[in-house]
């Protein structure tokens, strides 16, 4: 994936102010950033899960022996080191793919589980954003909790 954005900040880069910290991108000599702390720079964030691009000073924090950690997949068929869940990981018996949850701070199957960028937040797959109102909720047949709309209806209706 390419850089898409260059900001120029003049306040360090370090919140969704700044374009390239909120695209998740590195800040690079394209952009007229000063005193750039952006967390993205330096590292490969391209295998990365968006839940970890979203926590990046979390993820940052983790020691080498954390990393190494060994988590059991939800199916049961293999433990996988919290490195390998950092992004998508295939079960290498039954072909799920699972992923490590910052906001659940759990291992999560992809398949019943996502994560918002607006609302930021990790969510059951039977949750979806509501465009209208500006927040996730439950049900993908069910109307908005908050505003009735529903999940494919146009605005313009």
């Amino acid at each position: 994936m390419g850089k898409t954005v260059h900001c120029k900040c003049k306040t360090g880069c370090r919140t969704g102010r700044c374009v390239c910290y909120k695209n998740n991108e590195h800040c690079d000599d394209k952009c007229g950033c000063t005193g750039c702390h952006n967390p993205f720079n330096g590292m490969d964030i391209d295998n990365l899960s968006i839940c970890v691009l979203q926590n990046i000073e979390e993820y940052k924090e983790l020691s080498e022996e954390e990393l190494e950690e060994q988590y059991k997949l939800p199916c049961g068929c293999e433990q996988v080191s919290l490195k390998k869940l950092m992004g998508d990981y295939i079960c290498s018996k039954c072909g799920d793919a699972y992923w490590y949850s910052f906001c659940l701070d759990e291992v999560v199957e992809d398949s019943f589980t996502w994560h918002c960028q607006i609302c930021r937040v990790c969510r059951d797959w039977r949750e979806w954003h509501c465009e209208n109102c500006n927040r996730c909720t439950y049900g993908v047949s069910l109307p908005c909790e908050s505003c009735g709309r529903r999940k494919h209806q146009f605005i313009d209706d």
